[in-house]
Order: structure tokens, then sequence, then C-alpha cells
């Protein structure tokens, strides 16, 4: 078999246009509802917490257990799609997945919402890597790049419209609704996968259980995504459960990755790693991850904390810049095989630092609108690096090694999002403390400015009828609540700047990609590579 650098037969024209369409449809509409599911319930934890009688550290474990059981499947979509045929396996994961979300909705008690969400993620795993597979054989081999710019909205746009969807279901109706607006939905996909979805023409079919690599990476992927989530509100190794799991991930997964590499037939064939492509496009998928999903997690948290927004208008504040996301990944992945990725991927990073500078630099008393250029700039930045950097991880691989690329890809995509999030957390509270404490010893109370301040506050407030101590208190309150807003900004500005420098990693990785006629179009390549080379980095 022929394979070009492109990851598909040299020959292979893709799809008619008949099944592309439905095919592509149902690929995204499936990696739509699951990663929208994996933010729409943020904005209506408080009414969940009062419906299902939940304290905030419970509640919590609805997100937790979902993040669970979705990085726990995603190593394992093409081990279980090639053992009952990728048909039966996306199909009748959209079907469990609707019906745990209806589940979901109906459930009275936070045990059973816990389990099902669990189930989702577990469910909707298959999504990702598989949908992206579905995309690279729809597509003829000039259009992979425009293939992995559809899959890219698929995965950005989901997260944005989660708190829009939640917010207006949560305002206009109960929370429930964020589950069943699922159900017809996945139905519909249902349906259209059970009709359109081919099986894999090169599932191995025969293929030995790796009992090991399982039992391994149940215990590991869980013990991570607690210590991930959970490390912070636990205070980290404070707690025993949090030792617990950290001693059960550093045990469990180097003794999986070491298990993949010697395994006659593993779990993950990490060996497609040897691929310098695919590892460099593997980390930067968990660069972007950590830079995507980091930004995802600030400005929410920012607006809604500092500024007064409310669930609905942070949707609505998000939504322009990844609308222009997903238009500028058209256009992106449209361009390649025509235009050097390269100058693209040095023109994302730059938009994403200039994005990340502005945001840093907003103060507190601005209207939404001024984030609507950041947030463009952000969006348009990173449809500059998600499209090229996924083709280019798959671009030297040999077909039949494309689903176990995907898999890992997707992994690191989620796990670097996980990441970044835990350490933003971490760091925004201490930080929060640190600024705290360094305004504070610099207002000292026998301080005449200070002092000054407070009288003027309470006179100002007597004035309007409040009485001596009452309007003393008062002005003393506002200044405390001036010092909070102060160092949450201050605080912010920081992690912004962390952000911006993992952003910057990324050019570094853009030396690493081997040279392929999709990075480099107009230079001279061999047409066709063999397997045997274009799946090793002695083929570059």
């Amino acid at each position: 078999m022929e394979t070009t650098v492109s990851g598909v037969e040299d020959n292979h024209p893709g799809y008619p246009l008949s099944l592309r369409v439905p095919l592509t449809l149902t690929a995204i509409g499936a990696t739509l509802i699951e990663t929208i599911d994996s933010t729409v319930v943020n904005v209506g934890l408080p009414k969940m917490m009062g419906g299902l009688d939940a304290s905030v550290d419970e509640i919590a474990w609805v997100i937790t257990a979902y993040s669970i059981g979705n990085v726990l499947m995603i190593p394992m979509t093409r081990f279980v799609s090639d053992r009952i045929g990728r048909k039966k396996y996306f199909t009748f994961s959209i079907l469990l997945f609707t019906l745990f979300s209806y589940l979901c909705a109906a459930s009275t008690s936070l045990m059973w919402v816990v389990v099902f969400r669990l189930l989702q993620g577990v469910t909707g795993a298959a999504f990702f890597a598989t949908s992206q597979t579905l995309l690279i054989e729809a597509f003829p081999k000039e259009q992979i790049g425009l293939a992995n710019a559809l899959f890219a909205v698929g995965i950005s746009l989901g997260p944005a419209l989660g708190p829009v969807i939640g917010g207006y279901l949560v305002y206009h109706e109960t929370w429930p609704w964020m589950f069943y607006i699922n159900v017809p939905i996945g139905i519909v996909l249902t349906g259209m996968s059970w009709r359109f979805v081919p099986d894999s023409p090169y599932a191995i079919e025969k293929e030995e259980t790796d009992f090991w690599g399982i039992l391994l990476l149940l215990t590991g992927i869980p013990a991570l995504q607690t210590f991930l989530e959970d490390g912070q509100r636990f205070d980290w190794f404070s707690s025993p459960l949090i030792r617990i799991c950290f001693f059960i991930w550093i045990v469990s997964l180097p003794l999986f990755v070491i298990r993949q590499f010697f395994a006659r037939h593993p779990l993950i064939d990490l060996r497609v790693l040897k691929n310098r492509s695919l590892s460099a496009g593997s980390i930067g998928l968990f660069l972007l991850g950590t830079v995507y999903f980091g930004t995802l997690f600030t400005v929410p948290l920012m607006g809604q904390s500092l500024l007064g927004w409310n669930p609905l208008l942070t949707g609505i504040v998000l939504l322009p810049g990844i609308l222009g996301f997903a238009f500028t990944s058209m256009l992106v992945g449209g361009s390649m095989g025509k235009l050097p990725l390269f100058p693209i991927l040095l023109l994302g990073v730059g938009m994403v630092e200039l994005s990340l500078f502005q945001l840093s630099t907003i103060s507190p008393l601005v209207s939404p609108n001024a984030f609507f250029w950041p947030l463009m700039f952000r969006g348009m930045g990173l449809a500059c690096l998600f499209p090229p950097i996924m083709t280019l991880a798959m671009a030297t691989l040999p077909r039949q090694m494309v689903a176990s690329g995907a898999a890992i890809v997707s992994m690191m995509g989620q796990l670097g999002g996980a990441i970044g999030i835990a350490v933003l957390a971490t760091l925004m509270q201490r930080d929060a403390q640190l600024h705290r404490s360094y305004l504070s010893a610099n207002l000292v109370p026998s301080g005449m400015t200070l002092n000054e301040r407070i009288d003027r506050l309470t006179a100002f407030l007597a004035g309007r009828g409040m009485s001596w101590a009452e309007a003393r208190k008062a002005a003393v309150a506002m200044i405390n609540q001036s010092l909070d807003g102060q160092s949450l900004m201050l605080t912010y500005g920081n992690l912004y700047v962390v952000v911006g420098t993992v952003a910057l990693v990324l050019i570094l990785l853009v030396f690493l990609f081997e040279k392929t006629p999709l990075s480099h179009p107009r230079r001279t390549q061999p047409d066709v590579l063999s397997p045997e080379i274009a799946g090793t980095p002695e083929g570059s």
C-alpha cells in the first residue's frame, strides 16, 4: 500500500459528495454535543445545588465525573472500535450518550447525576478520535487541511456555546433542560451514524486484549484527573485523598507507557510517537489545550467574579471570538496545500500573544464591549494554530496508524486543558492572596491617605442619610472591596502572562515538524512515501 505525506493513500479520492456531506455533519454534530456538555453545566451549578441539596464541593463532582470518563476512554477508542466495528461503536456511543443525558435530567439525587455524568463522559469519548478519523477519510488528500479545520471548529465551538445555551436554559427553564436538549439531537445523530458511518478498512479484528494496559489505564487516568480537578479544592498534599491519587497515577501511568511500548498487542500503539511530526503535534496540542481552555476558564471567571457579568452575558461576550475562530478556520483549512503553513503558525502565535497582552491590561471599569477585539484576536490566532498543527501531526502517518495517532493527539489536548486549568486555578488563589497582602501592607491604617479616604467616604455616605457609625463601617467595606478588586485584576493579568509564555513555546515546535508538501507547497517533494518510511523519523 502506498501512502502519501498527507496520511492517506496516494490515490485516495475521498468519499462521494453525497456521502461526504452527511458524514461530515454527523461527525461534527457528535463532537459538538460532546464538547457542549463539557461546559453547559457550569452555569447551572447553583441551580443544581438547590435542586439536589448539594454543597459546593459535592456539586463539583458533576464536572469532575464527566472529565474522568472522557479522558479515561479516549485512549481506548481505537481498540474498542476495532473489536466491535466502527459503525456499531460510533452509533451506539451516540445512542448511549443520549440515554445517559436523559437519565441525568431525570435524576433526583446527586449520586445518580454523578454516575450518569461519568457514563456520559465514557460514551462521549468516542466522538473525538473517531470523528477526526472519519473526516480525514471523507475528504480527498488535497483537502485534509479542510477536514482538520472542520474538526477544530467542532471541538472549539462546543465549550463556547455551552455557557450560552446553559445560561439561556437555566434562566428560562430548569436545570434538567441542559440535558434534555441532547435527546432530540442525539436521536437524529444516531440515525445518521447508522446510515452513513462506514466501518474502518484498517481494523485489527483478531487483536488480543491488553488486560494489563486496561487495568493500568483504569487506575491511572481517574487518579490523575481527580488529582488535577480536586487538588486545589482539598489543599493538595494536605489531603489523604490527593496523596493517594498522586501515588496511584505516578506509578500506574509510567507503567502503562512502558507496557504499551513492549506489549505484543498494545491498547494504544505508542510506537507511532516515533514519528517526529506526531510527537511534535502531540506536544503542540497539549500546549494548545492549555492556552485554549486556560483562557476559556479565566475570561468567564474574571467577568463574573470581577465585572459583574451574569452567565448569559458571559456566553454572549465569548461568542463573537468563537465565530471568528470558525470563519478563520475555514480560510486556513482551505489554504492548506496552497500556502506554506509555518508562516500561518507564526501569525497565529503572534495574534494569541496580542490577545493575551490586551486581556492583561484591561481595567475593571471597562464594559463587555472592550473584550471584543482581544477575544476576536484570540479566536483568529487559535484558528491559525489548531488546523495546521493537527494536519501536520498526522501528515506523515501511514493510513493504518491514523486512528491511533488521532486518539493520542485528542488525549493530549484534553490533558493539556485539564492540567492548564488546575495550574491556573492554583496560581489564581495564591497570587490573589499575595497581591492582597502586598496592597494591604501598603495601606497602613494610620496613614494619612487612607484615613482621609475613609473620612471622605464616611462624610459622603452620612450626607446620604446614614448614621456616622454605619457610614464609617460602609466606607471601610467599600475600600476593602476595592482592594479585593485590585488584587483580582493584578492576578488575572499575571495569569495571562503565564498563558502567553506557554503559547510562545509553540514557536519552537514549528521547527520540529517534518517537511512535507503541506508545510512547503512550493518545494519539490516526493509525492509518495512507503509506509515504513512515512511512519518513522528516519524518513524525514
